[in-house]
């Protein structure tokens, strides 16, 4: 399956976040051993020109790798027409057992790489740069991961064969009898839903308390709440992610009994799956990113810049759950509207 074209682009997207980003380990060990922001000799100069070049390389490999997990759900989608049993992308990712990790490893892969950017982009704001060290840290840890999620790839394409016969989302996602089941097995659609946006509801109110607590000095149970607080937006995330596969897709279908998570991409659904997953995406990141970044304001002149970044991404954040939820809500609304029952 390399030779297909969908698996070219993938494979090109993989190696050109592979050489930007492994041009910059040497970089990274350099800024870890010799990094000092008050210095002025000539290696130090030096030293901050080259960053700031393999700063931006790196910026633009994760990007291409983030833009990539689309390119792969796209792909599955096309390689669900030559293989044997699946109708769409949920059949291709089963057709070996490296399809949904090397789809798991993308997803995560997308807060793993934005929050790079994010620190790169606060550590720029200041003139004694104090994220320049930790940035190519974390870059040294980003890029085993980067590692994994090529090696995934090169798996799951090198073991696509069109003659074994695999699943669609319509065996995946239904009982024994035929008929749409749950993924949370006995809870009725009902209670999930309303746990669901009670949580949401919590989550907002959670959100608004953190904006009006923006700019006061970070104790150390406050780091401990903003990282609950980015563990709440995760939680949503994955939330999110099992309520739209298990109960809104139907309505998106009306088919009781069809419940997939890709196939609301499709132009036959009007392509309400991109404005769907991007408001979450978006939401999700922005809400993790704030709680998880806030502890930086402590850093030498990135009190400001951390305030600010926090202040938008919450607000951002709020806006795209909101936008989320609208969009969701509307497909069990007019089927309850018409005269549906839930």
């Amino acid at each position: 399956m390399f030779l297909n074209s969908w698996s070219i682009a993938l494979l090109i997207c993989s190696a050109a976040t592979m050489f930007l980003g492994g041009g910059a380990v040497r970089t990274a060990f350099r800024v870890i051993r010799y990094w000092d922001a008050g210095a002025d000799s000539t290696r130090q100069i030096q030293l901050e020109n080259e960053t700031w070049l393999s700063a931006v390389l790196v910026q633009y490999g994760l990007t291409i790798q983030m833009v990539s997990l689309l390119l792969l759900v796209l792909a599955a989608d096309g390689f669900s027409r030559i293989l044997v049993g699946a109708m769409c992308a949920t059949g291709a990712f089963l057709a070996n057992p490296y399809g949904i990790p090397a789809l798991l490893v993308r997803i995560f892969g997308l807060f793993f790489y934005g929050f790079w950017i994010v620190v790169h982009r606060l550590d720029l704001q200041s003139e004694q740069m104090p994220l320049t060290r930790f940035k190519f840290y974390y870059l040294l840890l980003l890029i085993p991961y980067i590692l994994a999620d090529t090696l995934l790839l090169l798996l799951y394409l090198g073991s696509l064969q069109p003659d074994i016969i695999t699943s669609c989302c319509g065996v995946v996602f239904s009982g024994l009898a035929g008929e749409g089941r749950n993924l949370v097995g006995p809870v009725p659609a009902l209670h999930l839903m309303v746990f669901y946006y009670g949580f949401a509801g919590l989550l907002f109110f959670a959100s608004r308390r953190q904006l009006q607590r923006i700019g006061r000095n970070i104790s150390r149970s406050e780091v401990l709440g903003n990282m609950c607080f980015a563990l709440a937006w995760l939680i949503f995330f994955l939330f999110s992610l099992l309520v739209v596969t298990a109960v809104i897709s139907s309505y998106i279908y009306a088919m009781p009994a069809h419940r997939c998570p890709f196939d609301i991409l499709l132009w036959e659904y009007y392509s309400v799956g991109y404005p769907i997953y991007f408001f979450l995406i978006a939401a999700a990141f922005c809400g993790m990113s704030a709680g998880v970044i806030a502890p930086v304001a402590a850093l030498p002149g990135m009190a400001g810049p951390v305030a600010g970044y926090r202040r938008a991404a919450i607000k951002l954040s709020l806006y795209m759950m909101v936008l989320f939820l609208l969009v969701i809500s509307w497909f069990p609304a007019v089927y309850l509207a018409f005269g549906g029952e839930w």
